[in-house]
């Protein structure tokens, strides 16, 4: 199972360039000036050089990170590399089990290409980062390739159910019954143990998140419902509808002890505006916060609601009870860690990862207010639960 490890090794000067404090264009880490000791007391070896290669969704980018705790399980003197897009290597800033966040660019790619991993994993089913993989020199590859022809296929044969789960619609939707952390721990030939995604946003980001809290006057003691309000645009009907938000933040902000916020980006700003000026008391957050601001954020609520998307990763990652509401999307494949509830819709045509549908109620307009408000008092506080009030749910969205 393990890769070969590198030797040790020595470049001009003495150099010792397989240590983990020699930099090269700066001075040592460990504080050591100019060429390398013969006997340098703080030489740390890299061990096993592991490039990961994801670049999805950034979704997809966050609960990939439940690789990372079973790569050090595996090979625990390990140097990690991952490479992603600009968006992938912020949000995964300051992981501390990642030792090098490299971007998707030229720049990554003229060095990548010259230097040698013992592992490289691919787990993306995109033709340009499954290239990527090609081009890699590392005897061990796992994951996803791509062939003479363009198109993408399983390098090891542990990969196989991963990949086929992307041309059989009834094996994904209906068959599997596996966690995504399982199936890629599958995929890359490796024993799940229960992993998590975790984030861990630098203190520059949580420095900007608290001032965003102070401005809206929250107090340390504070309990706040995030209503995360957008879940992007790639499949239909994949958002809830915004006056269903509106009426669960009345509802929400009616209940004693409770704040409401509203989280989103730029795609959800109109419409969070449009819900605070139907419902005041609710906190508009902004849209245009980097991903580890957000994450900051999202990480300071006591709960939070939100569909099938990148914020529900980060409240999973972040042990923010969520309740996540699933349409077209495969809700299995989701595992909140006993941290939260999914509500699903009752229509039978879903899961479809359809791009366009005109079915009317849609799968998402299915979920009823009253289910998520009771969903949402399930998770709440026991000191909060304590004072909550009976309320009656508007009869227009239920």
């Amino acid at each position: 199972m393990s890769p070969a490890s590198n030797n040790a090794s020595r470049g001009p000067l003495g150099l010792r360039l397989d240590c983990r404090h020699y930099r090269g264009d700066r001075p040592c880490r460990a504080g050591i000036q100019g060429a390398c000791p013969s006997a340098c007391t703080a030489f740390e070896p890299l061990g096993d050089r592991i490039l990961v290669i994801k670049l999805a969704a950034l979704g997809d980018v966050i609960r990939t990170a439940a690789i990372l705790p079973g790569l050090k399980r595996y090979w625990p003197q390990s140097h990690i590399t991952w490479v992603s897009r600009p968006s992938g290597v912020r949000v995964l800033s300051g992981h501390p089990l990642i030792d090098r966040l490299l971007p998707f660019d030229a720049e990554s790619l003229c060095h990548l290409e010259l230097e040698r991993f013992d592992l490289c994993l691919s787990l993306d089913k995109e033709p340009a980062p499954a290239a990527l993989a090609m081009r890699i020199a590392a005897p061990d590859k796992r994951g996803i390739g791509l062939g003479p022809f363009g198109t993408p296929f399983p390098l090891n044969p542990e990969c196989e159910r991963y990949f086929l789960l992307g041309l059989d619609d009834r094996a994904k939707f209906h068959e599997n019954r596996a966690s995504y952390p399982q199936l890629i721990y599958e995929a890359l030939g490796l024993e799940y143990r229960g992993e998590r995604y975790r984030l861990h946003p630098p203190g520059d980001a949580c420095r900007r998140a608290a001032d965003v809290w102070h401005r809206l006057g929250v107090e340390p003691d504070d309990v706040i419902v995030g209503l995360n309000t957008g879940a992007g645009r790639v499949f239909a009907n994949k958002n809830w509808p915004p006056e269903k938000y509106a009426a669960l933040a009345a509802r929400l902000l009616a209940e004693p002890g409770l704040r409401v916020a509203l989280l989103g980006g730029p795609d959800e700003e109109e419409q969070n505006k449009r819900i605070a000026a139907a419902c005041p008391g609710a906190l508009l957050t902004g849209s245009h916060h980097d991903e580890p601001t957000f994450a900051a954020l999202v990480r300071r609520c006591q709960a939070l609601v939100t569909g099938d998307t990148m914020a529900m990763h980060v409240a999973i990652a972040a042990d923010v009870p969520c309740v996540v509401l699933f349409g077209p999307t495969c809700e299995q494949e989701i595992d909140l860690f006993g941290r939260g509830e999914k509500v699903r819709t009752t229509l039978p045509c879903s899961p479809c990862y359809r791009r366009t549908c005109d079915f009317s109620p849609s799968c998402m307009d299915d979920i009823s207010l009253a289910r998520v408000l009771a969903a949402v008092r399930r998770w709440l506080p026991t000191r909060v639960k304590s004072q909550t009030v009976t309320l009656p749910v508007l009869e227009s969205v239920s």
